[in-house]
């Protein structure tokens, strides 16, 4: 596959419409994905994790015939207004927000709603992403000579609630629908300027998410993601948190093997049916 937009059947304009796609969420599909991930397929019970649904924009992004090869997941906006059910048909609806030149490459941020047959809008979701130049690729701009400054450990106030260690062959089998090469083949991970292949952003969503199962999986949700440094295939994550007085999760972050953020989330709001 391409990893250019310069053989692509189309390339990413802003204001263009992805054709609808349907979409149903199997409990097969879903525990398949969180199998990849290490995680319990009973931890979402009957519901979805909207994880999942991110995924399908993905696949809608496929679907209108664009090339998603060498692109990396920069950010992601949730806002579920209520519960969707495994089984239950969806209209995944997406056009493209905005393509912003970057020195690695191109921007381009897109909106897609999650569309039920009334008509209704259970869930909306943003998600923005870095279109790599292979002729740049992933490195970082040349430090100056001036001593780094001191850090401050991103796990301060912050609560250890798990740890999970990718594995390569399950990072390749979450993306294969997907077909972007990036988190399956090392030369083309190499050819982007990546040590290894990286795992989909959303492997860490769905961590994410895990940690919010708690009780029981949220009824409404806004979060906003920050993916801020590859996850390499092979490495362990450790999931922080911030809780509030009320004992929910303000904030999470997922840091690598370095003692680095790899992702992070702001919970802007967040309700349990339960009244946790």
């Amino acid at each position: 596959m391409s990893t250019t937009t310069e053989t692509d059947p189309r390339a990413f304009t802003a204001g263009m419409t992805f054709p609808d796609l349907p979409c149903t969420i199997t409990r097969e599909q879903q525990a398949k994905k969180l199998t990849c991930c290490g995680l319990d397929p009973a931890l979402h019970g009957d519901r979805i994790d909207i994880t999942q649904l991110a995924y399908t924009a993905i696949l809608a992004v496929r679907n209108a015939g664009l090339s998603i090869n060498g692109m990396v997941h920069m950010t992601q906006v949730f806002d579920l207004q209520e519960p969707l059910l495994l089984g239950e048909p969806l209209i995944c609806r997406g056009s493209v927000i905005s393509i912003t030149p970057e020195r690695r490459g191109q921007i381009e941020e897109s909106r897609f709603d999650f569309v039920r047959p009334d008509g209704s809008i259970p869930l909306s979701t943003r998600r923005s992403s870095l279109r790599l130049d292979p002729t740049v690729g992933a490195e970082r701009k040349p430090t100056s000579g001036a001593a780094a400054r001191p850090t401050e450990d991103p796990r301060a106030g912050l609560d250890l609630i798990a740890r999970h260690q990718l594995v390569p062959d399950k990072v390749v089998v979450y993306s294969d629908e997907a077909e972007n090469l990036i988190h399956s083949d090392p030369e083309t991970a190499r050819r982007f300027g990546f040590r290894a292949p990286i795992a989909a952003g959303l492997m860490a969503v769905h961590y994410m998410m895990a940690a919010l199962c708690r009780p029981t999986p949220p009824d409404t949700l806004r979060m906003s993601i920050r993916f801020r440094r590859p996850m390499f295939w092979d490495e362990e994550l450790a999931v922080w948190g911030r809780h509030r007085a009320d004992g929910t999760i303000a904030a999470l972050a997922l840091i690598n093997p370095d003692g680095k953020v790899a992702n992070d989330c702001i919970v802007d709001e967040i309700a349990y049916s339960t009244g946790h």
